[in-house]
């Protein structure tokens, strides 16, 4: 299968292959800034932002918690969070926690407080989301370690990024999403070779089509087991596992 690249899809009518060349549009700017250049980022943005596929879940990326503070950062590519847990070595004691995602009025009526009105610091079991934060139910009272698995925007095209899984494996999903935006550029609303009504719908099938084969690769799923010495999915305090 041949690879696509950004210089290829941004490239003039005579270029094979170029979005301008498909929508047969000469106008059609190429380069960097240019039409074709916009429509492809636009393009790459819009299956980003709809599809959720496992070549998008980031592997366990590690974090410390700060005393006292119960809010974390979120990655700056992060499209949603997959999963978050506390595991590591505190003051000598070993913790594992998964913090469950509730909604968000939920966790701030879970926010526990003492006799003066102070938050209570403990171990944090909950979260939500707070604009560009991950929200916790508790102030941590220690520094937790944790891990945190999301799933992570699709790179934008450009010539120092010339490619992405997309022009690598779903070549077709990126085509008719380009043509979609393609259509709408040249202002095409009757039936026709260029209708955005037509591509749209393409665009819809095929993302579809991306996220049932991803969903599929992950059906082998099955539950983790219970492992020696603990609770798999509870928590650990001093080598002793406990149940969530």
């Amino acid at each position: 299968m041949a690879t696509w690249t950004w210089n290829m899809l941004t490239g003039s009518t005579t270029t094979p292959g170029a979005i301008a060349r498909w929508l047969n549009k000469s106008t059609l700017t190429s380069g960097p800034g240019g039409d074709a250049d916009l429509i492809l980022s636009e393009a790459n943005s819009w299956i980003s932002t709809r599809l959720r596929h496992w070549r998008q879940l980031t592997a366990p990326v590690p974090g410390t918690m700060v005393v006292g503070t119960d809010q974390i950062t979120l990655p700056t590519d992060v499209q949603e969070l997959d999963c978050i847990w506390i595991a590591g070595v505190v003051s000598g004691q070993f913790y594992q926690q998964q913090i469950t995602q509730i909604e968000p009025n939920q966790l701030y009526q879970s926010w526990n407080f003492s006799g003066s009105g102070a938050r209570v610091p403990q171990t944090p079991t909950l979260y939500a989301f707070n604009q560009t934060y991950i929200q916790l139910d508790s102030p941590p009272d220690l520094a937790y370690p944790y891990f945190t698995t999301y799933y992570q925007e699709i790179a934008d095209l450009s010539e120092t990024n010339p490619t992405n899984f997309l022009t690598t494996t779903y070549q077709r999903l990126l085509r008719v999403t380009t043509m979609m935006l393609g259509a709408e550029w040249a202002k095409e609303s009757n039936q026709g070779q260029y209708d955005r009504t037509y591509w749209t719908q393409q665009a819809q099938d095929e993302l579809q089509q991306v996220q049932e084969q991803s969903d599929q690769a992950r059906r082998a799923q099955v539950s983790a087991p219970n492992y020696p010495g603990g609770v798999a999915g509870g928590y650990y305090v001093g080598g002793v596992g406990y149940p969530q």
